[in-house]
């Protein structure tokens, strides 16, 4: 695996789990509020993490970490990740995966392995947006997406889908729609994340008007749908 940061400790990336998160470098989405571009478009500026130092890692924090998340980036781009997953199971850890759902059959691959404890996956925009908004040139791209959801809604893979929101890609009319494919999926839940102005892919974006909270959550009431509101601290700030 290609690792490329390494945050020691975390209480909310794995709900419930005290863990670590892994950040795998590159990714086959451009995302223009991408909070992580350094990964996305110039992976190798960040120093790579060793296998020997992650298993050394981990190895001393067993009893004391519950789970290993690993994000990017977009981790599902490696064949290296069945193995890896592998030998972090046999440490005993839960492991979440952070993706953006494009490789379906990767998931699917690492669940079956019992590897794959939960998912987080960022449900970027409507079906018909999905190409313009990630940058992708897979024509199918939101079928894929929908197809890691509904894989884990059926094998009851705990999964939190979210969407970091922007006044410029997401309007209210947009936000409803999206829940409504979400719905026709059976999504239970979904989180409407504040967009984080700090060093992103497009930096026009955090000159321009968003939403405040108080308008976010009122967009997510008025949605309703167990559509909930986490804040830029990673914690709900409205949770319905």
């Amino acid at each position: 695996m290609d690792i490329r940061g390494l945050t020691k400790f975390s209480l909310i990336d794995f709900p419930g789990k005290l863990s670590c998160i892994l950040y795998a470098g590159g990714c086959n989405f451009r995302c223009p509020y991408c909070h992580n571009p350094h990964l996305v478009i110039d992976p190798d500026s960040q120093p790579q993490l060793s296998d020997n130092f992650i298993f050394s890692f981990l190895k001393k924090r067993m009893g004391k970490l519950e789970g290993v998340v690993i994000s990017g980036g977009e981790p599902s781009l490696y064949s290296a990740l069945s193995s890896f997953t592998e030998k972090i199971k046999s440490l005993g850890y839960l492991i979440k995966l952070d993706t953006n759902g494009s490789n379906p059959d990767v998931i699917i691959s690492i669940h079956k392995n019992k590897c794959l404890d939960a998912l987080g996956l960022d449900y970027k925009a409507p079906a018909s947006s999905y190409m313009g908004l990630t940058g992708s040139r897979i024509e199918d791209i939101a079928e894929r997406v929908q197809r890691t959801i509904s894989y884990a809604i059926e094998e009851k893979i705990p999964v939190d889908v979210r969407t970091t929101v922007h006044r410029r890609f997401h309007t209210p009319e947009i936000l409803s729609l999206m829940r409504e494919e979400l719905n026709a999926i059976g999504v239970p839940a979904w989180t409407l994340q504040q967009f984080h102005p700090t060093e992103i892919i497009d930096n026009t974006l955090s000159n321009e008007p968003t939403y405040s909270d108080a308008e976010l959550i009122g967009i997510a009431k008025d949605i309703g749908c167990h559509t909930r509101v986490r804040g830029l601290k990673g914690s709900f700030i409205f949770n319905a």
